[in-house]
């Protein structure tokens, strides 16, 4: 993904920038309302432009300010829900939701709209017209709020549920499986450099996002290729490496236009890390069938999901576009086994004395082998060991005779 939108879209979900946002566009409305003064007919002045716009400013301004701290403290009870519930990882999730933070953002620039516009027209900023066109504007803002409102209660219904966490999970997961899929080596080719200068890390912490384009860019005006030795989701210490060039040596200044290719951060991200959802959804399962929770259908559906996200990757085919390769770029692929296993290990080693999560995991697995014959050889493998698990933890013989019969 190229850089500038990685950095917009991980602006983009933090949850000041679009309270922020709207802020502005609200402080904006209410100062730049005397703009259009000239063009309101006087008659429509007379009639709107009196004393009932400084009272709708007054109670939006009164109400507004206990809604968005109510608001932000549900988010918060969700927060501490999912965090609870689910996994610490997908907590995220909640504060980056679009829902929530166009809720939220609507009431603090509202808020902000009606305290500047208070403030105005006390100090006489508007004349007749430009109340009349407050009064409009005002009118829309209570609309729109009453909107975000009904949505922010309707999203809550939902917020906290481990189900939507997992559908939401699962979006995001799908999305990054899809575009690694599309291009397997991050833009590149498949390859090895066997010698060359190495690129190394200036900080540590994990890869959250690869530039291929700024990969491209530096390689061909330095006509050399480079290989990816630290792909989206590796954690790299200072110094160890990111990268290798078909260079014999690598200055700082050389170094440095490699690794602003590279984006690193102290978590894993969603967005290019297609492995990190996969292993957010085992956590989910893991936790869902611990003694303290004990909810195996949250298990099972996420037995379900992994199955359809891995059976979609394995059916997208790969881009060949000549213009989607970078062809001075060596990358490695996922390998198939990876995928699987970050998903249905947690649950085969925690699910193992369930035998109705058992067996539905063995039936996922064989399915998914059927159709995607590019897992049939880790599923074989998998499989042995979950009926070795089941034989040493099943002390009960017909449920092991249930699971081992379940896939014939």
């Amino acid at each position: 993904m190229d850089r500038w939108l990685f950095a917009w879209r991980r602006l983009k979900g933090r949850l000041w920038f679009r309270a922020a946002l709207y802020a502005l566009v609200g402080v904006a409305a209410a100062l730049l309302a005397v703009v259009g003064a000239p063009w309101v007919p006087e008659d429509v002045a007379d009639r709107l432009g009196g004393e009932s716009v400084e009272q709708i400013l007054t109670i939006l301004a009164s109400s507004l300010l206990a809604v968005a701290t109510f608001s932000l403290g549900a988010m918060v009870t969700a927060y501490t829900a999912v965090s609870s519930a689910a996994t610490p990882r997908a907590a995220s999730l909640v504060t980056s939701d679009e829902g929530t933070q166009k809720s939220l953002a609507t009431f603090v620039g509202a808020f902000l709209y009606a305290i500047v516009g208070v403030t105005a027209i006390n100090a006489n900023y508007y004349g007749a017209e430009g109340r009349a066109i407050i009064f409009l504007v005002s009118l829309c803002v209570v609309a729109l709020v009453a909107f975000r409102l009904l949505a922010w209660i309707d999203r809550l219904s939902s917020l906290a549920r481990v189900g939507h966490i997992v559908s939401v999970v699962e979006a995001r997961t799908h999305e990054a499986l899809h575009d690694r899929r599309r291009r397997p080596f991050i833009s590149g080719r498949e390859g090895v450099l066997k010698q060359g200068a190495l690129v190394a890390a200036g900080s540590t912490g994990y890869v959250r996002n690869v530039d291929p384009q700024r990969l491209q860019e530096v390689a061909e005006a330095l006509d050399c290729e480079v290989q990816v030795i630290a792909p989206p989701g590796a954690f790299v210490r200072r110094g160890e490496p990111l990268a290798r060039i078909s260079l014999k040596t690598c200055e700082d200044d050389i170094r440095r236009q490699f690794v602003s290719a590279f984006a690193l951060g102290p978590t894993r991200s969603f967005d290019q890390d297609p492995r990190f959802g996969l292993i957010v959804l085992g956590e989910i399962a893991t936790r869902a069938l611990s003694p303290g929770v004990n909810d195996p259908g949250t298990a099972m559906q996420v037995i379900g999901v992994g199955v359809r996200l891995l059976d979609d990757w394995a059916r997208t085919p790969p881009d060949e576009a000549e213009d989607q390769v970078c062809s001075r770029i060596l990358a490695p692929d996922i390998a198939a086994h990876d995928l699987l296993s970050d998903v249905m290990d947690p649950i085969a080693r925690h699910g193992v004395t369930d035998p109705a999560v058992m067996i539905r995991l063995r039936k996922g697995l064989w399915s998914l082998a059927k159709g995607a014959a590019v897992f049939e050889p880790a599923v074989r493998r998998m499989d042995q060991h979950v009926l070795s698990r089941c034989r040493q933890a099943t002390a009960y013989k017909p449920d092991f005779n249930t699971i081992e019969e379940a896939v014939p």
